[in-house]
């Protein structure tokens, strides 16, 4: 097992050295603040210490420095794109925040990417290509809010405001300089080679990038990334159509995501849900539980979104006509189960104008149902999204949660990302109980069918799924190892160690 140790007070000391003393925190108000911000998981412990860099140099030493002392370091940018916020293991150690990390170092509008540090926010990202170069637009996540960083959800492999048209964030991703404990610092992509742009994604031979993709800050810290940008149309709108069950929904999506070109490049952003979605985005005493109310006004069982983005008003329409046409022909379809129920569902401008607004903060309302909710976020082949809402549904039932269902398209259809939203009590002990028995039977059922947990739960996900990939955990362990011999990187995270 491996043994951490307590920060003392020379650690403090050395720590305020480098960064400055109004830098270093072990207010135990600021430090519990950090815990606050997780929305994917429900265990993390209180870090000993908040150190707030501002340069590579000043993250390199303090990695250094806790490495040779064995300290545990848990890295965050803004803790607002889903993940653990905070160390997973006793003791704390150090909460790395890069926030003030927050240059837009370049903008190539040519090789279409962008250069950043890791707190760069979306808002920020989003305002300043607004502005100098509002032909383009950057990456950002969609439905987090602005503060959430750039760098965080493409680290993470996350969903963008174009998913569906190009793949997860992770692809967006070309890049970037990792600090690792060892002292050294890399460049990924074709930055590793001396004085060579970051225009190419994989670089040199077997790519080291993908090692650091998807580690939740468990190999080593990313102090600048690059980022694709990609054309910003004029044109814009959102289609809907309304089904009564999400076979349905899933099929007629299909159908347009297989058309690749000319439409579904088109449908930047395609996801839609069942109507307990609207339900859990208002204060759970002052809405009615039950469907009878919002189908009065208008809100389908389920429902897909497609969000189109076009150079001219004339390719807009014909993205338009094509969902509409396919909408309808999709009623004698065998596969469909309930033609009746297929219309189109016509949004209130402000409706639309809401949705296309950017940064948006859609996720946002969901803590308004009642005092928590948790994002379980789960990958499947889009053509098994309806199963995974059937029968997850089933299981959010059974532990008395509210059955919400969000599913989008990654990359036209090849996949899903499937996200149940929790919602729960917090101030009740009794309920984060109730979350993870609900969580561990779900994961069950969930890893039986081949689906792929996102951000995974070191606690509940990561030993299921890891038990069933032995040969890959012995690798990864490896890997590990080359790069932070002394485990203190996001210690826990991944089951590592």
């Amino acid at each position: 097992m491996t043994h951490y140790n307590n920060i003392e007070k020379r650690d403090i000391e050395y720590f305020e050295s480098i960064v400055g003393k109004q830098y270093v925190s072990d207010n135990p108000a600021i430090r519990a603040s950090y815990l606050a911000k997780s929305v994917m998981g429900l265990e993390s412990q209180i870090a000993e210490v908040i150190i707030r860099p501002r340069y590579t140099e000043e993250v390199r030493k303090i990695l250094v420095w806790c490495s040779t002392r064995k300290i545990p370091v848990s890295p965050i940018s803004g803790g607002l794109s889903g993940g653990f916020g905070c160390a997973l293991i006793k003791p704390g150690g150090v909460q790395l925040d890069l926030s003030r990390m927050n240059r837009i170092i370049e903008i190539d509008e040519d090789s279409r990417y962008a250069v950043i540090e890791p707190g760069v926010t979306a808002g920020e990202l989003w305002a300043y290509m607004e502005k100098y170069h509002p032909a383009f637009c950057p990456p950002i996540a969609d439905g987090a809010p602005p503060a959430a960083t750039v760098m965080g959800d493409a680290i993470d492999r996350g969903f963008s405001l174009y998913t569906s048209s190009v793949g997860p964030q992770g692809d967006n991703f070309m890049g970037g300089e990792v600090c690792l404990p060892t002292g050294d610092i890399i460049k990924l992509g074709s930055w590793a080679l001396h004085g060579v742009k970051p225009f190419y994604k994989w670089g040199l031979g077997p790519e080291l990038f993908s090692m650091f993709m998807g580690s939740q800050g468990a190999m080593g810290v990313f102090t600048k990334g690059v980022v694709k940008i990609y054309p910003h149309p004029e044109h814009k709108t959102i289609k809907a159509w309304a089904m009564s069950n999400p076979y349905d929904m899933q099929n007629l999506t299909l159908e347009l995501g297989k058309l690749e070109f000319g439409i579904a490049h088109n449908t930047v952003m395609v996801q839609g849900g069942n109507w307990p979605l609207i339900m859990t985005r208002w204060p759970k005493d002052k809405v009615p539980a039950e469907y009878d109310f919002y189908k009065k006004i208008g809100v389908p069982e389920w429902w897909m979104n497609w969000e189109i983005w076009a150079q001219t008003a004339e390719e807009q329409a014909f993205v338009e006509k094509t969902i509409d046409k396919y909408a309808n022909d999709f009623k004698k379809n065998p596969k469909c189960k309930d033609p009746e129920a297929i219309k189109e569902w016509k949004l209130h401008p402000k409706q639309i104008a809401s949705r296309l607004k950017k940064p948006n903060k859609i996720a946002i309302p969901y803590s308004y149902y009642e005092a928590g909710f948790l994002f379980i976020t789960w990958y499947t082949p889009w053509n098994e999204c309806a199963d995974f809402c059937v029968e997850y549904n089933k299981i959010l039932k059974k532990y008395d949660f509210p059955e919400v269902m969000w599913v989008a398209s990654i990359e036209r259809c090849r996949q899903a990302i499937c996200m149940p939203i929790v919602c729960f009590d917090s101030s009740k002990p009794e309920d984060f109980q109730r979350v993870q028995d609900m969580n561990r039977e779900s994961s069950e059922m969930c890893l039986k069918h081949g689906w792929i947990n996102y951000r995974p739960d070191p606690y509940v996900h990561a030993p299921m799924m890891y038990s069933q990939a032995g040969m890959y955990l012995k690798y990864l362990r490896k890997v590990k190892e080359m790069f932070d011999p002394n485990y203190i990187m996001h210690p826990g995270r991944l089951m590592l160690p």
